[in-house]
């Protein structure tokens, strides 16, 4: 009795159907990561302490998530959108928590 092979396809298909990680799978996995991203270029980085002392002043009690999240920060600083999005939701502009840092990071177009 003769089983039937299934073909493997490669590409992003291969990558979130087959489970397959090949070079070309994975290559096409990340393109179709940067096509989703809001703002696909790296954005630039920013020290990340200022707005760590500023999250943990304002919010008291910080969830394991963003704790976590605080080590990474941490270790290759802050997505300016990130900081951006932190500081605006508690109600402040970025230059208030980094002051004249903010000012000093490159201009990025959205």
């Amino acid at each position: 009795m003769e089983t039937k092979q299934t073909a493997r396809y490669h590409g992003i298909n291969g990558y979130k159907k087959n489970g397959c990680r090949c070079e070309k799978c994975q290559a096409a996995y990340d393109s179709y990561n940067m096509k989703r991203r809001k703002y696909p270029e790296l954005a630039p980085k920013i020290d990340a302490e200022p707005l760590i002392a500023f999250i943990i002043e304002n919010d008291g009690k910080i969830p394991g998530g963003l704790s976590q999240q605080f080590e990474r920060w941490r270790k290759s600083g802050v997505d300016l959108f990130v900081a951006d999005s932190h500081c605006v939701k508690r109600g402040y502009h970025p230059f208030e928590v980094f002051g004249d840092a903010w000012w000093d990071i490159p201009p990025v177009e959205a």
